[in-house]
């Protein structure tokens, strides 16, 4: 392992050289007054050297990886991953989705690291309506990408937004014509999550455990303690939704702008109340409480039974699972995917022998798992969906996948079903279709 030097505008950056791959850990990017302060970009200081060498995963900051011999000139894609963790955990140095199998593919990648919980996602007044400082961290961090990125050896005009969970929501979200400023070209969104109501309906809910207005001041002054029990008791009330997160969903606000939209076929079968539903012996409690849950989720009570009908016959044993999983994740991939106004691809992750959750097709969709090569089935089919997200990241076009909406009435909207343990692709028509009945997709029906 060796040390390498990378002159860039906002500084000069010591990272670490090994195995064919440049590391930069933790880059600053942010000036930040206090924890609940607006955002603000950090001052460029090029005549500065700063230690990129250490890992700091719970600060704001952004990493990169970079193929060894990246120089400014070698033009090379770049995707940037914006982490998930529901609004309220995650870092910028998440191993699983760490960069250096795309690097060696000549990919320059970037973790992009926000505020999250309170800090990032409680709306103040005089906060405008869609902004949120979780959400104009990774605006800054974006632009910082932009001035940089090229003395790392990347294209500034060729970049990919990636995110994950609540990383993806936050793409979808920087895709807003208000918040779109041409730092991306295109955007890969794996499972985002949107809470159902906005932060201003629940804002009451907040004041009531916090005790105090909701105000900067109020929450710069808390002790870290009060700001823990109170976020404790607004997350327990919220425990079948997002508890915090920017909404709502509107795909109309979106820019036009070329989408990979994707999800987990079994998103929530570990959901520790769904399991304990779906294992109940009485059968009569245990459809009249998976309805119920259902339908205070979000699911239309007079679509029910045609949902129940459809989830059981993907799988009838998981219907609880099934159901929060449908409800936080797959109707906005829905939605998403038949109203975004640009090009739209639509993929699934499947499992042969076992559910696919959650964020189960990170380490494959990052390659991590043909860098670890202890199971070789699954480096196997880490490097195929590995390459298969690279040729997006690095042309715009997946290999051999349709657009997701029918082109015509004859068509059927088509979906890439790729199977994680086998690495298997299949092109299957319309697998999310039962959800469009079964869900509002219409921001007056949902109560905004």
């Amino acid at each position: 392992m060796s040390t390498v030097l990378v002159h860039a505008p906002a500084g000069i950056y010591q990272g670490l050289s090994r195995d064919g791959v440049n590391y930069f850990h933790s880059i600053d990017f942010l000036d930040l007054e206090s924890r609940f302060a607006p955002a603000h970009p950090a001052a460029f200081e090029p005549q500065r050297e700063f230690d990129a060498t250490v890992m700091r995963p719970d600060e704001v900051a952004l990493s990169i990886t970079t193929p060894e011999d990246s120089r400014p000139g070698s033009d090379h894609p770049v995707v940037v991953y914006i982490h998930g963790g529901r609004f309220e955990s995650g870092t910028h140095e998440d191993p699983r989705a760490e960069g250096t199998a795309n690097a060696l593919q000549g990919v320059v990648q970037v973790q992009l690291g926000y505020r999250v919980g309170f800090e990032g996602f409680v709306q103040f007044p005089g906060d405008e309506p869609h902004a949120y400082r979780g959400i104009d961290d990774c605006q800054i961090g974006l632009e910082w990408v932009q001035k940089n990125i090229e003395a790392f050896g990347g294209d500034p005009t060729n970049v990919t937004i990636m995110g994950q969970s609540a990383g993806a929501t936050t793409a979808l979200w920087l895709m807003r014509k208000d918040h779109y400023r041409g730092s991306f070209r295109r955007v890969v969104a794996m499972s985002p999550c949107y809470p159902r109501h906005s932060f201003q309906q629940r804002k009451g809910t907040l004041r009531t455990f916090f005790g105090k207005p909701i105000t900067r001041r109020s929450f710069e002054k808390a002790s870290d303690k009060r700001l823990r029990r109170t976020f404790k008791m607004f997350r327990t009330r919220y425990i079948l939704d997002m508890a915090l997160g920017p909404a709502p969903f509107d795909p109309d606000e979106l820019a036009d702008v070329p989408v990979l939209l994707a999800s987990t076929r079994d998103e929530f079968y570990h959901d520790i109340g769904g399991k304990w539903a779906d294992n109940l012996r009485d059968s009569a409690f245990k459809r009249w409480i998976i309805k119920k849950t259902s339908i205070l989720m979000g699911l239309r009570k007079e679509s029910y039974d045609l949902w129940k009908y459809a989830a059981d016959k993907i799988d009838p044993e998981h219907t609880m699972g099934r159901s929060i999983g449908d409800t936080q994740i797959r109707r906005w991939v829905a939605w998403a995917g038949d109203s975004a106004p640009g090009d739209t691809w639509m993929l699934e992750f499947t499992k042969s022998t076992k559910p696919a959750l959650h964020c189960d097709e990170l380490r494959y969709i990052f390659g991590v798992h043909t860098v670890d090569i202890r199971d070789e089935k699954k480096a196997e089919t880490s490097r195929i969906l590995n390459d298969w997200v690279q040729s997006f990241i690095k042309t715009g076009e997946p290999k051999g996948l349709p657009q997701y909406r029918a082109q015509s009435e004859d068509d059927s909207r088509t979906v890439m079903c790729f199977n994680l343990q086998t690495g298997e692709c299949t092109l299957e028509p319309g697998t999310l279709d039962y959800l469009y009945p079964a869900y509002p997709m219409d921001l007056d029906e949902m109560g905004f």
